[in-house]
């Protein structure tokens, strides 16, 4: 029973933050219905500081600008970040142990290798001497 109403607890609170982030979405989709004109020719001249801050600085003021979604951006960022981390280390371990599963399997492969060429002989004697019998008798 209690799973049920976590469930639709969790049902709800997404519907209200999906709607709430749609509302947003669509408060600030469009331009305010305004006349431009009045407003090309300004009397101030253009900010030159924007032209003059770094990459990061724009990137930053990109982000922030997008409010909830920027943040999401970010939060997923950090997140893939920390998994690539994570799958990278996991990765490298599983490598070594690949290494050390395939030199064990060599040595054992060699091993196997030696004992056939051993029994090889073993029957090519063994059909020498056959021969040699049935030849005899």
């Amino acid at each position: 029973m209690q799973k049920i109403i976590d469930n639709v607890i969790t049902i709800f609170l997404g519907l209200v933050i999906g709607s709430l982030f749609f509302f947003v979405v669509q408060a600030k989709a469009e331009p305010p219905n305004y006349d431009q004109t009045n407003y090309r020719n300004s009397p101030h001249p253009a900010q030159q500081e924007s032209k003059q801050d770094d990459l990061i600085t724009q990137t930053v003021n990109i982000i922030l600008a997008q409010g909830f979604s920027g943040a999401i951006i970010v939060v997923l960022f950090g997140y893939i970040w920390k998994e690539g981390k994570n799958n990278r280390a996991t990765h490298q371990e599983n490598f070594d142990k690949f290494v050390k599963i395939s030199q064990d399997c060599s040595g054992h492969m060699a091993s196997v290798s030696a004992r056939l060429e051993n029994i090889e002989r073993e029957v090519e004697a063994s059909k020498q001497y056959t021969m040699l019998a049935s030849r005899k008798g």
